[in-house]
């Protein structure tokens, strides 16, 4: 069921119970107010033949006049005048008198040749009346007055259901526009809907699919730029790795396997870059929600990355607290830890110790990895997080401090990077405490 039909039906029936409980309201409030009008009507008629009456001789109460007036009858309506002895002075319908012959004051139902009457019977002094209106008139009247109350109340539901159509349609019309103009767009269009002149109603709707497009821009974006990274990226090691096995399947001896060992390094280079574009695409993607993880001791992390790295005996780390845990789940923090110790070992001096300090800041963690080496000029250093940015050395994938700044940033951390004064480079890496 459309939205349109569903709220017709839905206001529609819930307008009909309304007009309906107010017609037969007033309905039944306009029969009770029309009884007992009709029901004053016969007790001022019964008034007014006694004020008529007061101008009759005396004699005629007295029984002295013996004659009975008749009055010519009306239809549906009759009168009796008596005295209190019971002797009709005048009257109409003389055959009606087990409807007329009432002696109570006052008004009671009667019934005569199989019809209902309704009776008023009044005493005045030395004088009764009594006048009766039969039911038949009265509920013809009622019926009339009933039909003519009722087909105002129909014209006017007919009349609001028709304007509640109109108005539901005209209210729902920026849904249709809007639906055209999502018709219209191009298939390749993912840009942002326009808000302007909607309904505040229907902007929350807007903003959530605003906001889904804006995430389908972001996920295009990122595949496309892990396909050019990946293509341009991977281009290189697969020619070389080509080409050593084109000279393996040439020579023999010393030659073919040093051509195999070549093109074993580049499989495994190959491999690595791999691995860290596909992590890297992860780091991008996916939305690594603070406190959803359990905490990471720092410590236990660390030993896993220099395990990882092989890199435990030039790495001398101080004050590492043990008390330290970091919001972030520890396949995580291994990784970025073992990226920073992968570039501290390829890019520092052999010789030389990997110092690693920790300390808490304000709720973070704060790690220094350093290592000795040559310095770097800054305009170096501002690009050391850009992909595939390897500087003076080649053999790395150019990946392992982007990755270890997408995860930092992920998790509202940073990472800062400086050298000179006789450290090759400084990494501080900041991540939340747990």
């Amino acid at each position: 069921m459309s939205l349109r039909l569903r709220l017709v039906v839905t206001l529609g029936i819930t307008l009909m119970l309304l007009w309906g409980l107010t017609a037969a309201w007033s309905m039944r409030d306009l029969s009770s107010q029309l009884e007992r009008s009709l029901d004053q009507r016969l007790a001022q008629s019964a008034r007014m033949v006694a004020g008529l009456l007061d101008r009759v001789p005396a004699a005629t109460w007295s029984g002295e006049v013996g004659e009975t007036s008749v009055i010519p009858a009306l239809e549906g309506i009759a009168c009796r005048v008596s005295s209190l002895r019971g002797q009709v002075v005048a009257g109409t319908h003389p055959g009606m008198n087990d409807v007329l012959a009432v002696d109570a004051e006052g008004y009671s139902y009667r019934d005569h040749n199989d019809q209902r009457w309704r009776v008023y019977t009044l005493v005045d002094d030395d004088k009764r009346i009594t006048v009766a209106d039969r039911l038949r008139e009265r509920e013809s009247l009622l019926s009339q007055v009933r039909r003519a109350a009722f087909y105002p109340f129909l014209l006017a539901l007919i009349g609001s259901l028709i304007a509640l159509w109109w108005g539901v349609t005209r209210g729902l019309s920026p849904l249709s526009r809007l639906q055209r103009r999502l018709m219209a767009r191009d298939h390749g269009d993912l840009s942002a809907l326009p808000i302007r002149g909607l309904p505040g109603e229907i902007r929350p709707l807007i903003d959530g699919f605003n906001t889904v497009l804006a995430r389908t821009r972001r996920m295009l974006a990122l595949e496309q730029r892990f396909t050019d990274d990946a293509a341009h990226e991977l281009r290189t090691p697969l020619t070389a790795i080509r080409t050593h096995l084109q000279i393996a399947r040439r020579v023999n001896g010393d030659p073919r396997r040093k051509a195999m060992q070549q093109a074993e390094a580049g499989v495994e280079r190959l491999t690595k870059t791999l691995d860290q574009l596909l992590l890297l695409a992860r780091m991008e993607s996916e939305e690594i929600a603070r406190g959803s993880v359990d905490p990471t001791r720092l410590e236990q992390a660390l030993e896993a990355a220099m395990v990882e790295t092989g890199s435990r005996d030039r790495c001398h780390w101080h004050a590492l607290a043990d008390q330290l845990h970091i919001a972030l789940s520890g396949e995580l923090l291994v990784i970025a830890l073992r990226n920073l110790l992968e570039n501290a070992m390829r890019h520092g001096s052999p010789d030389t110790p990997i110092e690693i300090e920790a300390h808490e800041a304000d709720g973070m963690a704060v790690i220094d990895i350093v290592n000795q080496g040559e310095t770097i000029p800054p305009e170096q250093i501002a690009r050391l997080t850009e992909r595939f940015h390897r500087g003076n050395h080649p053999q790395g994938s150019g990946l392992g401090l982007s990755i270890v700044e997408a995860i930092a940033t992920r998790v509202g951390g940073s990472v800062r990077l400086t050298s000179g004064d006789g450290i090759g480079l400084r990494v501080t890496l900041s991540l939340p405490l747990a």
